[in-house]
């Protein structure tokens, strides 16, 4: 092909850069620049539009000699040789900034594209893979492998398939024919198909729920690769087989780098506070983003209080959920209804909505254990919840509860804080609090097992202390204080020692306020206290003595002698 001097001159005569042209009809400039070289040709979509944006036909612009012009009916695979990019591609995440913590991560992808094979990412809701799918297509080694053009589709849980493949339709210059005149999606995926032929080409179906709708866009040709995103596992394997990425949160520096690009001034104020808020979220970009901005508009001021009160407001949960921005049309996540804006809490429910009643309930009773890293067992999970083992399974194959190990699962902060605050019954933190203290009568000598679920034990006996459940509180902290101690845990065995104290002083439990001085002692002993620890065995050799209790009083005894000798 030969140089599009027109086009070039139509161009230079307004003094308008290549960057400004592409801006006008939503391409690249890379693509500007191979149409005024001759080395390919705008697809008729942005024909029409670059004939729009200078006032000219097809022969002024240099795209067509004196010829007839083209019947109707698909165009041909082969006669055009063109560079598509979709105008309803996403502008770049991170106010073009880059992604941080994710170049590792897209240099695996890149390599994975560029050798010709299809992927899948899958993960969290506002975990970034929307992000970085339009990162990766805009990596020069991707546009200079697939550059025949990138086809986008957002979907979101109700896909309007038709319309995609219309537009995709038009992109590629197909006019309604007999086959694809009924709109029929076998129609329109043969149509389309045959239309790709084998161009290079990039097929992105973006926030995929269906499985039969995203199969209904996989049109591509030998020589096209295919990105899905979705946050269901089961369909990033029915897409990507071996090539499916669980996209991960950030690191706690990385978290603190993307909310330093939003709020430098939350940073210099106090950095500890943010890398608190960053373990806070778990590291999820969407969160990091929408509060980081939030900041940034506090620290707009320049006053510090007002920047210390919303980091202080943000330690809230309900509050990080609430965090809104509105989007831009071409920024709108195709899980969200048109006019809903952005943010934790409207990007969960989503996936909350799909849920049957059953479902909602037993995700909100989990939301009880700690999140992660803490996992619990599917014993605990099915005795708190009161759910069923489908269940279970139901509320991760929609991405909401994460497997950990065999029978053992995990949720994540953000999800744990959502379900958390649409818990309205006091229930599920009792049942946690009679299988906390059962678990810990089973295993009281299994410190292995109770290794694995102290995390959640201690959960237990949180929530026994803050639902005035007191003989259960000190029943279990007597039990479980060994293997603290066992474990070196001194600071965290004299906290629930000290409340358990108060609680049998109060109760007039004379055995067990012995017992829990007993430990109290022992652990100032290891603790390097021996004033304080003499102190508190007197007094547990006392009260034993006074209960009768022969046995326990010997055993302060030889404490007493140990700390003396």
């Amino acid at each position: 092909m030969k140089p599009n001097v027109r086009l070039k001159y139509e161009r230079t005569i307004r003094g308008w850069t290549q960057a400004r042209v592409a801006q006008e009809i939503d391409t690249s400039v890379k693509n500007i620049g191979r149409w005024e070289r001759g080395s390919s040709s705008p697809y008729p979509y942005f024909r029409e539009k670059l004939c729009k944006l200078f006032g000219k036909n097809a022969l002024e612009l240099g795209f067509v000699e004196d010829e007839e012009p083209q019947t109707s009916g698909p165009v041909d695979s082969q006669a055009v040789v063109s560079s598509l990019y979709d105008p309803l591609i996403p502008p770049l995440p991170n106010e073009g900034r880059g992604l941080t913590g994710r170049q590792n991560l897209l240099n695996v992808l890149v390599e994975q594209l560029c050798s010709g094979r299809s992927l899948a990412m899958r993960g969290l809701p506002g975990v970034g893979k929307t992000a970085l799918a339009i990162t990766l297509i805009q990596c020069p080694e991707v546009l200079d492998t697939f550059y025949d053009g990138v086809l986008w589709a957002g979907l979101g849980p109700r896909p309007d398939i038709s319309r995609h493949l219309s537009r995709w339709g038009m992109l590629l210059g197909l006019s309604s024919t007999e086959t694809i005149k009924e709109h029929s999606a076998e129609g329109w995926a043969l149509a389309l198909h045959s239309a790709i032929g084998k161009r290079r080409m990039i097929l992105v179906l973006d926030d995929v729920w269906e499985l039969e709708a995203a199969l209904a866009l996989k049109v591509g040709g030998p020589h096209c690769v295919l990105i899905v995103t979705t946050r269901f596992p089961r369909i990033a394997a029915r897409f990507a087989h071996e090539s499916v990425y669980t996209i991960n949160e950030l690191s706690v520096d990385d978290g603190l780098a993307l909310l330093e690009q939003f709020a430098p001034e939350a940073m210099a104020h106090d950095s500890e506070a943010l890398r608190t808020l960053v373990r806070e979220v778990g590291g999820l970009p969407l969160a990091l983003t929408l509060l980081g901005k939030h900041l940034q508009t506090q620290a707009y001021s320049g006053k510090p209080r007002r920047l210390q009160a919303a980091l202080t407001q943000l330690r809230d949960a309900s509050r990080r959920l609430s965090l809104s921005e509105p989007q831009a049309p071409l920024e709108r996540s195709p899980s969200l209804a048109t006019d809903a804006p952005l943010s934790l809490q409207s990007i969960i429910a989503v996936s909350d909505q799909q849920l049957d009643e059953q479902g909602r309930l037993a995700l909100r009773a989990l939301s009880v254990f700690p999140a992660r890293p803490n996992s619990f067992s599917e014993e605990a999970a099915l005795a708190v919840s009161q759910a069923t083992p489908e269940t279970l399974d139901t509320l991760c194959d929609v991405g909401l509860l994460e497997y950990s190990g065999p029978d053992r699962y995990t949720l994540h902060q953000t999800i744990a804080d959502y379900a958390s605050t649409h818990l309205t019954e006091h229930i599920a933190g009792e049942r946690l609090i009679a299988y906390t203290i059962t678990y810990i009568e089973r295993h009281a000598t299994d410190y292995e097992a109770l290794e694995q679920e102290s995390g959640n034990i201690l959960a237990g006996l949180k929530y026994a202390f803050g639902a005035g459940q007191y003989l259960k509180f000190v029943r279990g902290v007597i039990l479980f204080i060994p293997f603290l101690m066992a474990r070196g845990l001194y600071d965290l065995a004299k906290l629930h020692l000290q409340r358990a104290y108060q609680l049998t002083i109060w109760s007039g439990d004379t055995l067990a306020t012995a017992t829990i001085v007993l430990h109290l002692g022992i652990t100032a002993y290891h603790q390097g206290e021996h004033n304080q620890a003499r102190v508190y065995l007197h007094e547990g050799l006392t009260l034993a003595q006074e209960s009768g209790n022969d046995a326990l009083a010997n055993e302060i005894k030889q404490w007493v002698a140990q700390l003396t000798a």
